[in-house]
């Protein structure tokens, strides 16, 4: 990813409220805003009635922890917003959506087309991050916006660009939580480490479980694959962590192996605390239970509030 300046407009001052983004020099133009302010976006901005994108975004009733986000494109997008904010019972409902996000470019060079091709590529890139669900009854076809190759090089810069600016307006939609497994990925023994923030790592052992865990970029918290949940819950596990568990189970992330659930692709979380408590199947404080290998790379282990007892089979060092 490289750096960028975004600039964001608060029609009211607040911050939750109506907001226009747009990255400094480029020609495209972000509307947020909650779905019962359509009406006065489309009054305030007529510039949403131009061929463009549009997210539709909501919880699920059934899994509070799962979001779920529309991805569409249209000619007249306040026109297509209208349509679905008045379907109320139809075949194609959107009574999930709460907040909106409209895309459109300044230039009025944006064609249908384009709009397709963008949609088309949103729609794939949200199949990496397993937060989320695009209740989308149509998924776009290999050709979907076939373009000549210098309006697909744009369009591609569009589709980057637009995942920047919803990111910065507060959704992870497109934020990539999975990785690649490795063709083999045990949990490593201690190894040498520097004391970085992108060389940390962290670790969480004990009966029917075996995590490594360390510090993204962007201060996630990444469990790497080959790590090994445990199995069994207990009965107070909380709501949204079974609730993840299950999602990844469904997802690929966790594949059950023998007594174990196997971790078959680094995966972000938002805390210490989701990632231990996913990993152990019960509520846990992961400021805590996570311990951090010593400057050598060694065995002695120290968690968030200073050096803690030496897990059961784990050699210690004089450091």
């Amino acid at each position: 990813m490289k750096p960028r300046s975004i600039n964001i407009f608060l029609l009211d001052g607040d911050p939750n409220g109506i907001r226009v983004a747009q990255i400094s020099m480029s020609t495209i133009q972000a509307i947020a805003f909650r779905r019962n302010q359509l009406k006065r976006v489309r009054e305030t901005f007529p510039e949403i009635a131009r061929p463009g994108v549009y997210v539709l975004v909501g919880g699920d009733e059934n899994e509070p922890e799962r979001q779920l986000a529309y991805i569409g494109e249209s000619e007249d997008v306040g026109a297509r917003l209208a349509y679905h904010n008045a379907n109320e019972t139809g075949r194609d409902a959107k009574g999930f959506w709460t907040d909106t996000v409209v895309l459109i470019s300044k230039d009025e060079n944006l064609t249908k087309s384009h709009a397709r091709y963008v949609e088309a590529c949103l729609i794939r890139s949200v199949g990496s991050n397993p937060r989320w669900t695009i209740p989308n009854m149509k998924r776009p076809s290999e050709d979907a916006g076939k373009l000549p190759l210098p309006d697909r090089a744009a369009m591609d810069e569009f589709v980057d660009q637009t995942k920047t600016l919803i990111g910065a307006l507060g959704w992870d939609l497109f934020r990539e939580l999975r990785g690649r497994a490795p063709e083999a990925a045990p949990v490593p023994a201690a190894v040498s480490r520097s004391d970085t923030a992108e060389d940390l790592r962290f670790f969480f052992r004990g009966e029917g479980f075996a995590a490594e865990m360390k510090l993204g970029a962007s201060g996630e918290f990444v469990v790497l694959a080959g790590s090994r949940a445990r199995v069994r819950t207990t009965p107070t596990i909380p709501r949204g962590t079974a609730a993840m568990r299950r999602t990844l189970m469904e997802t690929g992330v966790l594949r059950e192996e023998g007594e174990f659930l196997l971790f078959t692709a680094d995966y972000s979380f938002p805390s210490a605390s989701a990632a231990a408590a996913t990993v152990i199947g019960a509520s846990a404080n992961g400021r805590i239970l996570w311990m951090r290998a010593c400057r050598q790379g060694c065995s002695t282990w120290t968690g968030a509030k200073g050096r803690r007892p030496v897990p059961a089979g784990v050699k210690a060092c004089a450091t």
